[in-house]
């Protein structure tokens, strides 16, 4: 998200139990004090649109896909445009799970090309999120607003952060991972079942 690649982000993908990897919006490795600063230093540096052209970079950098994408705040508005793009269609993640992406409502048009739930907090300063998880699933796509939340409440450095609830949704995420085809190797008659032949879990 806004704060880029922190040590907490790091202990999410751990809490998670896969391989990630963690693709920052900004170019450079900084601490930021607050949003606010992360806000304007993200801007500066092209804001969501220069953040999808990178993430398709990675995206289509890659041998195999990617199963699961998830993206906060930037990162969500940012794989978003990704999501939609025709020219990244065949490196796409399997699904992809986008967190407060408020900058989504600029471009609520798009078709993703794969399956997203987009999740919204309730308490955003710019727009009404209620409205726009409407607009959405009238145009077909999942989308849902978390009572009582707030923007950032994934993140333990934001001002918004719910403890409880960023547990709720790790535990959904491991549920999620758990069942795909990349979910831990289970041992049959004393051999190990392994993904299917030219995939590989990044």
């Amino acid at each position: 998200d806004i704060f880029g690649i922190t040590p907490e982000l790091g202990q999410l993908a751990q809490a998670l139990g896969s391989s990630a990897t963690l693709v920052s919006p900004h170019t450079y490795t900084r601490t930021f004090r607050c949003e606010a600063e992360g806000y304007a230093a993200f801007m500066d540096n092209g804001g969501v649109a220069a953040y999808a052209a990178h993430l398709g970079s990675v995206l289509a950098g890659r041998q195999c896909r990617f199963e699961l994408a998830l993206g906060f705040s930037a990162g969500a508005s940012a794989l978003w445009l990704c999501l939609a793009d025709a020219a990244l269609a065949p490196w796409l993640p399997g699904r992809a799970e986008l967190y407060y992406g408020s900058r989504i409502r600029e471009s609520a048009h798009l078709q993703p090309r794969r399956r997203a739930l987009l999740t919204f907090a309730e308490k955003e300063a710019s727009f009404d999120p209620v409205e726009l998880a409407g607009k959405l699933r009238q145009a077909g796509h999942a989308a849902r607003v978390l009572p009582g939340s707030a923007h950032g409440f994934m993140n333990p450095r934001s001002t918004g952060y719910d403890e409880h609830r960023a547990a709720q949704e790790i535990t959904r995420l491991q549920a999620l991972l758990e069942a795909g085809p990349f979910a831990p190797r289970k041992r049959k008659q004393g051999r190990a079942v392994r993904p299917a032949k030219g995939r590989r879990n990044y």
